[in-house]
C-alpha cells in the first residue's frame, strides 16, 4: 500500500491506494544488467578513478514504508534502488528527538540543531537504513557499496555520533571495511586513501562496506584545521572506528592533505600547476568530488542532472553521481527530467549483451560492444599513468596483451567516461579492450596473462518445490578479487533426508595495503531447524586442496514435488563425508584434474529440494600470502636516507629466524604519518631482490619516513 501525500503542504490525505504498478521495479531489465556490470569495471582502479551511479538522500522515499518524509528526494526504497544498480547513497544522520540520542534518518537543515520527531511524519532509523543494506547483500556478496554519511554534533546529545557507531558495529558488522582494516589505529583518525584504496581491496578484506563523511563541508580545513578536529576523539571513538573521516586530497605538485571535506560540484576543487580549478583538474591530481543535485518533489522542475548532463559530469572528471529523484518520471511525483538509470552508463550499447561472442571492443562512439574474438583490430594500450595509444598493429582479441606490451603498454580497459572520453578522441575505427565474458551476465576487465576461468555451472538435481537460491555471488566475488577467496569447508545436515547444506569461505592475503579479515563467510542452504550440522569436510587450501565432487540422489516418488534425499561430498584428497538415504536416481558431478566445486544453487525450503553446482579451474585455490605488521625500523633524520631492507628487519626480529630472502613474495610501502604510498611520494625508490637481501630504499634526500608490510610465501617468516 501507499499513501498519496499532498505535495504542497505535506500532510496526509489520508486515502490509501493499492500499488500500482509503477511502484515495482525490474532488477533484471538490460538497463540494470548494463549499469551493474559497468560498476564493476573499475574493480581494480583506485577509488579517485571509480564511477559511482548514486543517489541522493536515499532514505527520503515515497515507496519506503519504514519511514514518512513530508519533502522527498527519491521515489524508490533504498534497497530497490541497489536493486536499479545504485551503489552510492547518502544518508542523513540525527538524533530521535531532544530527549532520545537513537539515530534516526532525515534532512531538516539545522545541522546541530536537528533531531528527527517533527510534526508530519515520524523518520525512519539508522538500523532500517542499513538493513535495506544488508538486504541487498545477503545475494550480492560481489558488490562494493559507498555509504555517504551527514552526522553532526548533536546540540543534546554529547555522544550521539558515537551512537551511529555503535549502530554500525551491531547492524552492519562485518561488512564495513574499516580504517584498521587499512592498518589505522582504532583511535585514529583515518582520511579516506582515495589515491589508493580499490573496490578489489575491500572485496578481498571480506567486507562490502565503505562508510565515509564530508561534513561539515565548509570547515575550516587549512594549518591545523581539518576534519579530525570536528570529528573529535572524546565523544566519537565508535563513529571513526567505523567511518572514514574525509578524503585524502593531492594538489597538482603532489602534495597530500588528508581529512578534507570532498569536492561537491564547483566547491573546493583543487586547481592544477596553473592555477585553474576545475572537477578535471580534480581528477587529474588524483582526487574524489560529487556531482550532487538535491531536487526535492517540491522543486522537481529545477532537477539540473538528468539526461545527458550526467555523461557530462562524467566525462568532466566527477566520480559520485548523486542525482535526485532517480526514475521519477514514471510515478505519482511525475518528474518530467528524471534521471535515468541508462543515464549512468558511459559503456555498455543499450543493443549489446545479446550475441554470444565474448570479446568486447569500444566504437568510435564511445560504446562497449561485444563483437567475434577472432576478428582482427587494434587495440587499446595504455601506460602506467593511464595515458591511451593506439596500436600500430592489429590482431585477434588474445593478442592484445603481447602487442601492447611489444611497444611498451599494457593491454587496457577504460576505467570510467573520463578515460572513454579521452580514448575515443584518438581512434577513427573501433578498437580492442581487455574486457571479456567469463559467463552470461559476467565479464571482467583487466586480467593478465591467459587467464581462463574454467567456469561450468551444473544444472540442479531434484524437485521443484521451495525457493530458488544461488551463490553465484560468491563466483563473482571469487574473480573480482585477487583470488584469495576459497571454499574451505562444507557440512551436510541430515535425517532420512537432506535438511541442510552449509559452505564457508575463508579469505587470504593478497599483496596489498589492506589486511585481510579473521572472518569466515558461511552459507547455509535449506531453512528448516531439524538438528544440527554433521562433521565437517576441510580443504587445507595452503596444500591446494579442494572440493573434488558431489553426489545427489533424489526421489521423485516419495515426495511430490521431488526433493534430494542423498548428498556425498569428496575432497581432493579422497576424504568425504555423506548424509540422508541413497535412494532414488542418483548423479555425480566429478572434478576434472583441472576443476574444483566452488558454489552451490537449487532450491530449499525446510530441506533441500534441488541442488546444483557451479565449478571453477582448481588453479584458483589460491593460498595468499603471510604478512608482517607495518615494521620501520629506519629513521631517516640520520642522513636524509630510509632503508626498510629484509636482512634489517630480520636482525630486529620483526622477520623470523628460519626465513630466506627466496621466501619474499613482495612489499609494499607508504610514509609512515600519512598513510601515503611510495609510488605518489615522488620520492627516488628502489625496491627488489639484490641477492641475499630485499631493500625497499628511499635515495631522495631528506625522505619521509616510511614504514614497510613484507609478504612471504613461507608461514614460517611470520611465526
Amino acid at each position: 500500500m501507499i499513501t498519496i501525500r499532498n505535495s504542497i503542504s505535506g500532510l496526509f490525505l489520508g486515502a490509501s491506494l493499492s500499488m500500482m504498478a509503477y511502484a515495482e521495479i525490474d532488477s533484471g531489465d538490460v538497463k540494470v544488467d548494463r549499469l551493474d556490470l559497468q560498476g564493476q569495471i573499475d574493480t581494480q582502479a583506485p577509488l579517485s578513478k571509480t564511477l559511482w551511479a548514486g543517489a541522493h538522500n536515499a532514505y527520503a522515499s515515497y515507496q519506503w514504508d519504514q519511514g514518512v518524509y513530508t519533502d522527498v528526494n527519491q521515489w524508490y526504497a533504498p534497497e530497490k534502488l541497489f536493486h536499479r544498480g545504485i551503489r552510492l547513497v547518502e544518508y542523513d544522520v540525527y538524533p530521535a528527538s531532544t530527549i532520545s540520542s537513537t539515530p534516526h534518518l532525515c534532512h531538516m537543515g539545522l545541522e546541530e540543531a536537528t533531531f528527527c520527531l517533527y510534526m508530519f511524519g515520524t523518520a525512519a532509523t539508522l538500523g532500517d537504513g542499513f538493513d535495506e543494506i544488508t538486504d541487498f547483500l545477503k545475494d550480492n556478496k560481489d558488490e562494493v557499496i559507498l555509504v555517504k554519511f551527514e552526522a553532526y554534533d548533536s546540540d543534546y546529545h554529547q555522544n550521539f555520533r558515537n551512537k551511529v557507531g555503535e549502530k554500525i558495529e551491531s547492524r552492519l558488522g562485518d561488512y564495513v571495511f574499516k580504517p584498521s582494516d587499512w592498518g589505522y589505529g582504532d583511535d585514529d583518525c583515518a582520511s579516506l586513501p582515495v589515491q589508493t584504496l580499490t573496490k578489489q581491496d575491500v572485496l578481498d578484506a571480506g567486507r562490502n562496506i565503505i562508510l565515509f563523511t564530508q561534513v561539515p563541508r565548509d570547515y575550516p580545513h587549512t594549518g591545523d584545521n581539518n576534519l579530525c578536529d570536528y570529528h573529535d576523539e572524546s565523544n566519537t571513538s565508535k563513529y571513526r572506528r567505523n567511518v572514514w573521516i574525509g578524503v585524502d586530497e593531492m594538489d597538482a605538485f603532489g602534495n597530500l592533505t588528508a581529512n578534507e571535506p570532498i569536492a561537491q560540484n564547483g566547491s573546493q576543487l583543487t586547481p592544477d600547476a596553473d592555477g585553474t580549478s576545475s572537477a578535471a583538474t580534480h581528477y587529474a591530481n588524483g582526487n574524489f568530488s560529487v556531482a550532487l543535485d538535491a531536487t526535492t518533489e517540491y522543486s522537481k522542475d529545477d532537477i539540473k542532472i538528468y539526461g545527458d548532463t550526467v555523461q557530462e559530469k562524467a566525462q568532466a572528471g566527477y566520480n559520485l553521481l548523486e542525482l535526485a529523484l532517480v526514475e521519477a518520471n514514471g510515478t505519482s511525483i511525475g518528474a518530467s527530467k528524471a534521471p535515468q538509470i541508462e543515464d549512468y552508463i558511459w559503456s555498455w550499447s543499450d543493443d549489446s549483451l545479446s550475441s554470444d561472442n565474448t570479446c568486447a571492443v569500444i566504437k568510435v562512439s564511445g560504446q562497449v560492444v561485444e563483437n567475434d574474438c577472432d576478428a582482427e583490430q587494434a587495440f587499446a594500450c595504455v601506460d602506467d599513468d593511464r595515458q591511451w595509444h593506439v596500436s600500430d598493429g592489429k590482431g585477434t582479441w588474445s593478442e592484445g596483451a603481447s602487442i601492447c606490451e611489444a611497444q611498451g603498454y599494457h593491454f587496457g580497459m577504460p576505467f570510467n567516461a573520463l578515460e572513454n572520453a579521452a580514448l575515443t578522441a584518438k581512434i577513427s575505427a573501433s578498437l580492442w579492450v581487455n574486457y571479456h565474458q567469463v559467463f552470461d551476465d559476467f565479464w571482467l576487465a583487466g586480467q593478465t596473462g591467459d587467464f581462463d576461468a574454467g567456469y561450468i555451472k551444473k544444472e540442479a538435481v531434484g524437485g521443484s518445490g521451495g525457493d530458488a537460491f544461488d551463490s553465484i555471488d560468491l563466483v563473482k566475488r571469487k574473480l573480482l578479487g585477487s583470488g584469495t577467496m576459497n571454499l574451505t569447508s562444507v557440512q551436510i545436515r541430515s535425517g532420512s533426508r537432506i535438511d541442510g547444506l552449509k559452505a564457508c569461505y575463508e579469505f587470504n592475503q593478497p599483496i596489498s595495503h589492506m589486511t585481510v579479515s579473521g572472518d569466515t563467510l558461511c552459507i547455509e542452504y535449506g531453512d528448516g531447524d531439524g538438528g544440527s550440522m554433521g562433521e565437517v569436510l576441510s580443504f587445507d587450501t595452503q596444500q591446494g586442496e579442494y572440493l573434488a565432487d558431489i553426489k545427489i540422489c533424489q526421489d521423485d516418488e516419495k515426495y511430490s514435488a521431488g526433493s534430494v534425499y542423498y548428498v556425498k561430498l569428496t575432497s581432493s584428497t579422497g576424504a568425504s563425508i555423506n548424509g540422508g538415504t541413497s535412494q532414488g536416481a542418483c548423479t555425480t558431478y566429478s572434478s576434472t584434474s583441472s576443476q574444483q566445486l566452488f558454489a552451490f544453487h537449487g532450491r530449499h525450503d525446510d530441506e533441500i529440494n534441488a541442488l546444483g553446482v557451479h565449478k571453477l579451474s582448481n588453479a584458483l585455490v589460491n593460498p595468499g600470502f603471510y604478512a608482517t605488521d607495518w615494521l620501520n625500523n629506519d629513521d631517516p633524520t640520520s642522513g636524509g636516507i630510509d632503508y626498510e631492507s629484509f636482512n634489517e628487519q630480520k636482525a630486529a626480529g620483526n622477520i623470523s629466524s628460519q626465513c630466506n630472502v627466496s621466501d619474499v613474495a613482495g612489499i609494499v610501502g607508504r610514509v609512515a604519518e600519512t598513510k601515503l604510498d611510495y609510488s605518489l611520494t615522488g620520492e627516488s625508490m628502489h625496491i627488489g631482490d639484490i641477492g641475499t637481501n630485499y631493500r625497499f630504499f628511499c635515495a631522495t634526500e631528506d625522505c619521509s619516513d616510511y614504514e614497510v608490510k613484507y609478504f612471504f610465501t613461507n608461514a614460517a617468516c611470520v611465526n
